[in-house]
């Protein structure tokens, strides 16, 4: 199975734009339940029920981060529904026939995020509202328009092997901050009264690669609408999953076992946790702890929750610069937690918007070849242990 990265980049409003690009990976990971050599400890507390107010800024699924006086932060859109627009066009790349219309299948992946579930119960708060066809094709980071396009210009690049991407603009700070909207020359001030807001968020396919909406995709296209769901995570505030059958997971693939249309356990806490309805606090709990190597904190961490009837991965996270992890938003019932370095399939360049909130002037959070201001060194992430499994 060969995969192809999938992803973000992100912007800053009213401090300094910067990019990430994902490295093309065309290996597969396999999780290794074993012990390695080095010293690797984790200690863990499950909490059911418990409020959100004592979990601090650590959390699982990944969330797209700023820093906001030292401290990470998740970006989210402080109102909803929130509004998306799509400029319907599409080049000989995209096939329709015998399937639905691009409009249809962005329809369909937005509603997946919306009516998304967790153990039959909906958790999550979240809405849209779709907007009238835009003829804009590339994205405008200053017009608060969010925009769906598969006929982007040339002036936007895409990395070797990127399938599509989602350009996110944010404006954090101690609230309430003001940021500007222009469009068609007309300024407007507005206002976020959270400590980071999601303000502006753009989708582009990549003209280069070849997209379906059939039911099921034909071999060797890309799936719309797989491919539009996990762009959507991003514009929710969502960064990449490390399991691998989650909608937030880096990579994607023609094949039509790699092309899921439904979210996953990981996918819909993830959601959740940014937009909860009342009960997701009271319907979920928490598994917290931190993970050590040689006595110190281990950084970026990969820390999976796994179900220890099924054996099955349900919620992941990474943690921080002290090796602190809480996963929030953890369905009812037993667990095992398996402790990786973030190496592999991915590394910290996957992540770069949930690293964004721990050093902003630093890779991967943006990247020195295109901004002079990417100053800072990069938080060592160790890699030298294979994992334990508890």
């Amino acid at each position: 199975m060969v995969g192809q990265p999938v992803g973000r980049r992100n912007w800053k409003l009213e401090t300094r734009n910067w990019k990430l690009v994902s490295n093309f990976q065309s290996s597969i990971f396999n999780f290794q339940f074993v012990c390695g050599a080095a010293l690797l400890c984790a200690i863990l507390i499950l909490s059911l029920g418990s409020g959100l107010s004592t979990l601090g800024r650590l959390f699982g699924y990944s969330p797209e981060q700023d820093d906001v006086n030292g401290a990470p932060t998740p970006a989210k859109w402080q109102d909803t529904p929130i509004h998306w627009q799509i400029n319907p066009s599409v080049g000989s790349n995209v096939l329709t026939a015998g399937g639905v219309s691009v409009t249809t299948a962005l329809r369909n992946a937005f509603n997946t995020w919306q009516s998304s579930q967790l153990n039959n119960q909906s958790l999550t708060s979240i809405s849209f509202t779709q907007d009238a066809n835009t003829s804009q094709t590339d994205p405008d980071a200053s017009d608060c328009l969010d925009t769906v396009s598969f006929v982007p210009s040339s002036a936007v690049p895409f990395p070797t092997g990127a399938i599509a991407f989602t350009d996110i603009a944010t404006d954090s700070g101690t609230p309430p901050t003001t940021y500007d909207c222009t469009q068609n020359g007309v300024t407007t001030p507005q206002t976020c009264n959270l400590s980071s807001c999601i303000v502006d968020a753009d989708i582009g396919f990549n003209p280069a690669e070849q997209f379906s909406t059939t039911t099921p995709p034909l071999s060797g296209d890309f799936d719309v609408q797989s491919v539009a769901t996990h762009e959507i995570g991003h514009f929710l505030g969502l960064d990449h999953s490390g399991i691998a059958n989650a909608i937030m997971y880096p990579f994607g693939d023609t094949v039509s076992t790699g092309q899921s249309r439904v979210l996953a356990i990981d996918d819909a806490v993830g959601v959740a946790f940014l937009y909860p309805s009342n009960n997701f606090a009271s319907a979920t709990g928490t598994v917290s702890g931190q993970v050590t190597l040689s006595g110190s904190g281990a950084f970026a961490a990969h820390v999976i929750a796994i179900d220890a009837a099924s054996g099955n991965a349900v919620v992941d996270g990474l943690t921080d610069t002290s090796g602190n992890y809480s996963l929030v938003g953890v369905p009812p019932g037993k667990y095992d937690v398996l402790a990786l370095p973030l190496a592999g399939v991915y590394d910290l360049s996957h992540f770069g918007g949930w690293y964004c909130g721990f050093r902003p002037n630093s890779p991967p959070c943006c990247d020195p070849a295109t901004d002079n201001t990417c100053t800072g060194s990069q938080i060592p992430d160790p890699t030298n242990y294979t994992g334990k499994f508890f």
